[in-house]
């Protein structure tokens, strides 16, 4: 052994003494591609955050997706969607969006002296030169020569704020290079930085010194939960690795850097080039050698796995050792730790088990690239993570997962990993010299505690500290990979999308499935799994019934236990990713399903996406398909699995044909676990498993274009032929699907209500944990209630603290222009506050100067008018004025809503313009009309609430209307929390009426009068999104059906009542007759049914309707004045309404029309909402919102909000949607409109039709 340490080690001195002759020249300033004018490059405007569109030629593939355009910024990057402005990204890396960093920092070129050229390139000459490049960087394989380039040059770029200051860093300035070369699939970025091109290494961002960035970022991915995807850094947080960017190469030559950013058809990856060269060293010494035994690599399957190989290279020592890339799947995955590698630097092979010794050499420090996956809400932690640090070449990805997961080591080589000491300065990486056929993982672990990473766990697990870091485990009750837990016995649903192209038969052309939706539901203690995906054409449905392997791995993951065996779920958790090739006899048709399983999501539900590539066998439509039952043979490793099997199936045509075919299959898992748990993974002893799948179920459901799968599902021995007669393992129990079933002795057994739920087993109901324990979320931190569980969120304003657990405050003001630049900011808990500076009115949000005197608006102009003409002598008119109306002006000079013509005793209601609203004038001895101040609210000189819209925590809340903004009060039950109300929105130059909830997108819709308009916001934050902006006079009622996804609103000035689809598509008049001053209206989707109120003075009345405009009838005419708010009241089919005239609220059964009073002497309400047994109220002369107890027939609360003004809209925002039967799944079949009716649906036309479509009635 000790002879061959010394011969390796003279080995590697031989190597190292012959890599230092191996100094290449550094990369000239003339040497760059040829830039400038006269290159016909175009130029970037001057600035510090100027941005420029350029088109390209050709499409270039970046990180698996096609791109038509780039966008050149003054900060050193290139992104292929339009950048957000500067704060949004700089110093908070990995940013949101996709982009290639080239020098990433604060840069500034709006002295003169710094210029960013760019251009599109295609002349032989510079793709020849690009080709040179790619081919010193991927010596040892085929370069297909590029057909496209783009250029950009940041020249004599300056630090932003340091240009003139008169100091010496105002004349350091910096200069780089990038190059894009690209073909129609592949494309290589080559990134150029001259000898003395860096004079600085960072920029000032947010007051604090940044160091310069260069890397690739893939930004945020995912369909349903957004997360981040691939972030590959060619820099560190070490200085030195940006100012040997200069000085070193992955390319052959000094300061050019060249990586393939777009091929790969499956993985999101980044390859570096792979020729290294060192520069000069000096004073090397000879490093130390340590000894380290290893043991034998044990797994399954080796022609599924490899592995990666050590070739590590450092600054002056070892060159690299040039080895094949196999075209196998790798085996490692990063799915959520920071992953080091150095660019360049390994190859994958097969692992060959066998005994190795290695030499530990400490080098000089090197430039290393770092790949991460980090889940958005941990981008800027501060505190550590499971980290698994290997210096090798990166390696394919799958996607992020929804939460960190564990980070793989190769199964059963086990090797002695020492702790990194704290970074205090550039620390020297120990690298391993081994046999050349040697494949080995170096492993660096940072020592992690549970202390610091308890929260990363689920909520149903605990954290274990080891010896070489911490690991969770599911506590007893649930089972998982203690990343994710779910409830033993807990039925599971899961969500994703499905893509592709599949060729059916002889087809040429393929069928394209686009985010196709996916839902499934299993029950747990039986091993059913359901699978439905929908929107499926017709001429590839009948074809899809033959995958039913495509729910299969659902079925896998949850199927039930037999005795000693462990399903999918319980072994890996919900992370994983699958690949499976399937092959149809005898037509040999061949079909590729990848799936990403991608963990838990905040609704307690698994996420996965799917994507299909190949030919599937030609069926009829019409015809059915019967699966036989089939047994699979999982072969498990460390963190690989492997199976195969071959099912039969006949397919029975319309006509009575049947035919029996053959279909087999092989699939791979590949997943993490967790690398630190000495006792070793819980599937280690489980070497072989095998799954029973029978009582399968397909159909395609043309009628409703959707492809179902239904098996039942068990996982056990595989030789045992014998069926285990328990029924807690046939599946035949009986008890609640809620409920856990335990084996006795013989067939005895027991049901016992899973956690999160309560009853004898057979009956088993959930526990509301939020409504028992009310205050288990803590402080700022609201609960929300789900099926067996709960969830805690912060309030908006606060976020969580590195615990996981404690909401803190958010400083906004440390954000920059939170305020106007004349205002200052206050933060206060939860929220901030902006007030202009003395000399400067507004709200704080836009500030402007004051002065001393305003011009008249044009009420107190007409009222001046009126009164001077008035006083003018009698000799100057022809006759004297008996009476001459005279407007009313507020007190901001503003037209009151309510005018009156003294002298003949009549009033109306007028606009903002003081022009009369039609069918509001009343004649003499009647009361004036209750009319709507269409004003807009000016800007307040005081502090106000943010403008846009900000996230809230999810739970009960009141969201209501005040002129220009919408405020929200939280529910803790039916009482108000006053003083935690808030603003959602702010809209100061709106009159904003009636607001609406859509559960399902949670989303708030409402009309504003002075657009007019519809507009919606969904309030997990973002922008107003205009909805419908046409053809509106005064939009004053709004209703949602958020089963049917339909619009209903009211305009009282064109007396219609219409509806559209949620986007304000396909746009319907249902009503415009016998109609004066329609303005609630309200939705029953349980019966398809629509309600509203007519205010008419002369003939007030509430009516009834079908969804589709049918069955109109009078539900209530007697006994109303001012019907203004109406209700209703999914759960107990109650509608109410609030009568400013009669000052009642009461409610009916329209079934049954069963009328009943709640509370009289109430004063002047405009809307109403019902939650509970409670409704709520505003109120215009109290301007207030009140609350009334339906059961005590009484006000029990009165809420007046800070601003003292009239309130309009109210709503509540439900935790949970109510849950009906939608008559309108997959639009119901309709071609543009599909409007519920009582049992049934109408399919019926927007008004505005392009010819195509079809009406009829089902």
């Amino acid at each position: 052994m000790e002879m061959k340490a010394v011969s390796r080690l003279c080995w590697w001195l031989c190597w190292y003494l012959a890599g230092l002759g191996a100094v290449t020249r550094a990369l000239k300033l003339e040497e760059l591609f040829e830039f400038g004018e006269a290159a016909g490059d175009l130029q970037l405007p001057p600035g510090s955050d100027s941005t420029a569109k350029l088109p390209l030629k050709g499409s270039l593939v970046y990180l698996e997706e096609k791109y038509d355009t780039v966008y050149i910024n003054t900060n050193g990057f290139v992104a292929v969607a339009e950048p957000p402005a500067e704060e949004k990204y700089l110093g908070k890396t990995p940013s949101e969006f996709k982009m290639i960093a080239v020098l990433l920092g604060d840069l500034d070129n709006s002295d003169g002296q710094g210029k960013v050229y760019f251009r599109h390139d295609s002349t032989p000459n510079i793709l020849g030169r690009a080709a040179d490049h790619i081919r010193q960087g991927f010596p040892d394989g085929k370069v297909e020569k590029p057909t496209n380039t783009f250029i950009v040059t940041w020249e004599n770029m300056a630090a932003q704020g340091t240009s003139g200051r008169g100091d010496q860093l105002d004349t350091k300035r910096i200069t780089f290079q990038l190059v894009v070369a690209y073909t129609a699939s592949s494309a290589w970025a080559i990134l150029l930085y001259p000898r003395n091109g860096l004079q600085f290494l960072y920029t000032s961002i947010g007051g604090e010194r940044k160091l310069l960035e260069s890397g690739f970022n893939e930004g945020l991915v995912g369909w349903f939960w957004k997360k981040q995807g691939l972030y590959f850094n060619i820099t560190s947080d070490d200085e030195a690795s940006i100012s040997q960017l200069t000085k070193k190469t992955n390319a052959a030559r000094s300061g050019v850097w060249v990586y393939k950013i777009g091929s790969s058809p499956f993985f999101v990856e980044i390859q570096p080039g792979k020729v290294f060269s060192s520069p000069e060293n000096e004073g090397v010494t000879e490093p130390p050698v340590t000894m380290l035994p290893t043991q034998t690599a044990d797994h399954v399957g080796v022609d599924f796995l490899t592995y990666t190989t050590q070739g590590i290279k450092t600054a002056g020592t070892v060159p690299e050792e040039k080895h094949e890339q196999p075209s196998e799947t790798p085996s490692s995955f990063q799915t959520g730790y920071p992953e080091t590698v150095t660019p360049g630097n390994a190859t994958l092979k097969t692992q060959e088990p066998h005994f190795v010794e290695s030499d530990t050499i400490a080098p000089a420090p090197t430039s290393t690239g770092t790949i991460q996956r980090i889940h958005p809400t941990e981008q800027h932690e501060t505190e550590t993570r499971y980290t698994t640090s290997e210096t090798l070449q990166p390696r394919h990805t799958t996607p992020t997962p929804s939460e960190p997961r564990y980070t793989s080591e190769k199964p059963g080589l086990q090797q002695r990993h020492v702790p990194a000491p704290p970074r205090s300065a550039p620390q020297h990486p120990q690298i391993v010299v081994v046999d050349e056929d040697l494949d080995v993982n170096v492993f660096a672990y940072n020592l992690e505690t549970c202390a610091h990473n308890r929260h990363k766990c689920s909520a149903f697990a605990d954290c274990r500290d080891h010896s070489r870091g911490y690991c969770c485990h599911c506590r007893p009750g649930y089972y998982g990979n203690g990343k994710d837990c779910v409830a033993e016995g807990k039925p599971q649903r899961m969500n994703g999308k499905v893509n592709g192209q599949v060729f059916v038969g002889n087809l040429p052309s393929p069928i394209r499935l686009t985010n196709n939706d996916l839902h499934s539901y299993v029950v747990a203690n039986d091993g059913r799994a359901y699978v439905a995906i929908s929107n499926i054409p017709d001429s590839v449905g009948p074809s899809l019934q033959l995958l039913s392997s495509l729910g299969g791995v659902i079925g896998w993951a949850f199927a039930l236990e037999q005795p000693g065996y462990e399903n999918g779920f319980s072994l890996i958790g919900g992370v994983f990713s699958r690949q499976a090739e399937v092959v149809f006899q005898p037509g040999n048709e061949h079909l590729t399903i990848k799936q990403e399983f991608k963990g838990i999501d905040e609704h307690d539900h698994l996420v996965m996406s799917t994507d299909l590539d190949g030919r599937l066998p030609a069926v009829p439509l019409g015809s059915t398909v019967q699966i036989k039952p089939y047994k699979e043979i999982h072969q498990y490793s460390r963190n690989f699995i492997i199976s195969s099997s071959s099912c039969n199936y006949t397919i029975t045509s319309p006509d009575g044909d049947v035919q029996t075919r053959s279909y087999q299959w092989r699939q791979s898992i590949i997943f993490q676990t967790c690398p630190y748990d000495e006792a070793g993974w819980a599937g280690a002893t489980l070497t072989t498993q095998q799954l029973s799948v029978d009582q399968i179920f397909v159909m395609f459901d043309a009628n409703n274009h959707l492809i179902r799968y239904a098996m039942s599902n068990k996982i056990g021995p595989i030789h045992s032929s014998l069926l285990e007669q328990n029924p807690c393992f046939s599946g035949r129990h009986g008890c609640d699907i809620n409920a856990v079933c335990t084996p006795g002795e013989g067939v005895r057994f027991s049901c016992e209500c899973t956690a999160g739920f309560a009853g004898d087993g057979r009956y088993c109901h959930d526990i509301d944990e939020c409504r028992e324990t009310p205050s288990v979320c803590g402080p700022n931190a609201v609960c929300s209630n789900q099926p067996g569980s709960l969830r805690c969120e912060c309030s908006a304003g606060f976020v969580f603290a590195s615990d996981g657990k404690t909401c803190v405050d958010v400083d906004e003001c440390q954000q920059q222009d939170r305020c106007h630049a004349e205002a200052s900011c206050s933060n206060t808990q939860g929220s901030f506050t902006c007030q202009c500076r003395p000399g400067f009115h507004g709200d704080g949000f836009h500030c402007s100067p004051t002065f001393s005197e305003r011009e008249k608006t044009r009420c107190e102009q007409q009222r001046a008018s009126a009164v001077a003409d008035s006083d003018v002598p009698f000799s100057f008119r022809p006759r004297p004025t008996v009476g001459r109306y005279v407007p009313r002006c507020d007190e901001r000079g503003a037209y009151e809503p309510t005018q009156c013509h003294q002298s003949i005793g009549q009033c109306w209601c007028v606009d903002a313009n003081g022009q009369e609203v039609p069918n509001t004038r009343t004649g003499p001895h009647s009361s004036p009309p209750l009319c709507i101040d269409q004003a807009v609210t000016p800007a307040p000189i005081g502090p106000t609430p943010r403008p846009d819209v900000q996230p809230i925590a999810p739970g009960a809340y009141l969201l209501f209307a005040q002129s220009g903004k919408i405020e929200h009060v939280p529910l803790d039950g039916y009482i108000m929390r006053r003083e935690e109300a808030k603003p959602l929105l702010h809209v100061p130059d709106r009159v904003v009426i009636a607001v609406a909830y859509d559960c399902v997108e949670k989303m708030v819709y409402w009309t504003d009068i002075t657009g007019p308009a519809i507009s919606k916001a969904s309030l997990t934050g973002g922008d107003i999104v205009p909805v419908v902006t046409k053809e509106l006079q005064s939009p004053e009622g709004i209703a949602i059906d958020h089963v049917a996804r339909l619009l209903f609103w009211t305009d009282s000035t064109r007396d219609t009542i219409e509806v559209s689809k949620l986007d304000g598509s396909h746009r319907r008049v249902l009503f415009d007759t016998d109609l004066v001053n329609p303005r609630p209206i309200v939705t029953n989707p349980a019966y398809g049914r629509l309600y509203w109120a007519d205010w008419n003075r002369d003939g007030p009345k509430i009516e009834m309707s079908n969804m589709d405009g049918t069955g109109r009838v009078v539900l209530v005419k007697d006994n109303l004045a001012l019907p203004n708010g109406l209700t209703f009241d999914y759960e107990n089919q109650q509608l109410c309404w609030a009568d400013a005239g009669t000052r009642k609220v009461e409610c009916m059964d329209p079934h049954r029309q069963l009328r009943r009073n709640i509370v009289e002497g109430i004063q002047y309400p405009f809307a109403l909402v019902s939650f509970g047994r409670n409704l709520y109220y505003t109120d215009w002369r109290r301007e207030a919102v009140v609350a009334v107890d339906r059961h005590l027939g009484k006000e029990t609360e009165e809420f007046l909000p800070q601003k003292r003004s009239r309130l309009y809209g109210i709503t509540t925002t439900a935790t949970q949607c109510p849950q009906v039967y939608n008559y309108c799944a997959d639009n119901g079949g309709c071609s543009h409109l599909c409007l519920p009716r009582l049992g049934g649906l109408s399919c019926r036309c927007p008004d505005a039709t392009d010819g195509q479509c079809e009406e009829k009635v089902l």
